[in-house]
């Protein structure tokens, strides 16, 4: 007797038809990706549960998801490690920056540099920095947060490795200046650039970490039109910020701690 292929379960081509509305589209609510889907609210909600137990997906905001561990870890795509890092904090920094008024930054270290992933509130682009683009992180408030806790052998040659140029005249420059900040800021929990780049700029960073490794770092632009404000005022928000990207970074957990070669245990 010869029997038909069998069809996969219903649920299953459902899952599968969700799975892609969410990692192709963007709604704004669950309704709006039940709908798009053809599905009830009530069986998409079950659906999109399932997945996310799975590690097919992680929620990143309010109707939003990404793909999970398991997804990625399957398709196995290079520099994956940035992309899930800016696409987790992309909407946590628009907040941020929405209720401060303020630009924010998120950053990695690459090869002794600092690499903006995302910038978040300058639509006017008022400051340098773009996404993408590389600075010397010993004059940035990003850098200096990373770079003070990379491995101590490693901050021990970076700091040997050659002349520091001053930028401005606020710009550090001897190793042994820049070394007592990297252990000010392993102290305090923050970094600061107080026009160390650029004359007129001031911003406060703080780590992102993972377990005890610090992965990236995020910044939020002090200066005013008008005058400064003191830095350390927003550094209940921002630490907050950092907080909420590092809880939604816990799914992927084992994947960026063995990646992120700039990490160091605090």
């Amino acid at each position: 007797m010869v029997r038909g292929r069998t069809s996969p379960p219903l649920s299953v081509d459902k899952s599968l038809a969700l799975l892609v509305h969410v990692l192709e589209g963007h709604f704004a609510s669950m309704s709006a990706l039940a709908s798009a889907a053809g599905l009830p609210r009530s069986t998409a909600h079950r659906l999109l549960t399932g997945l996310q137990h799975a590690g097919f997906i992680v929620p990143v905001s309010r109707g939003r998801y990404i793909g999970g561990p398991t997804l990625r870890r399957l398709a196995r795509p290079e520099n994956d490690t940035n992309r899930i890092l800016a696409q987790i904090a992309a909407p946590i920094l628009a907040k941020l920056s929405r209720r401060t008024g303020r630009v924010c930054h998120l950053g990695v270290l690459e090869d002794g540099m600092m690499t903006y992933l995302i910038k978040e509130g300058d639509a006017q682009d008022h400051t340098l920095s773009r996404q993408g683009t590389q600075f010397e992180a010993y004059c940035t408030g990003l850098g200096k947060a990373l770079l003070a806790h990379m491995p101590e052998a490693r901050r021990h040659d970076y700091l040997s490795s050659g002349t520091f140029v001053p930028l401005t005249p606020a710009t550090l420059t001897k190793p042994e200046a820049l070394a007592a900040e990297f252990e000010r800021i392993r102290r305090d929990g923050y970094a600061l650039d107080e026009q160390e780049m650029v004359q007129g700029l001031v911003c406060i960073a703080v780590p992102i970490q993972l377990g005890r490794r610090v992965i990236a770092a995020i910044s939020l632009v002090v200066t005013r039109e008008g005058g400064l404000v003191r830095p350390t005022a927003y550094l209940a928000r921002i630490r907050a910020a950092a907080t909420a990207i590092e809880d939604k970074l816990q799914p992927f957990s084992d994947m960026l701690q063995d990646k992120r070669e700039t990490a160091s245990p605090l």
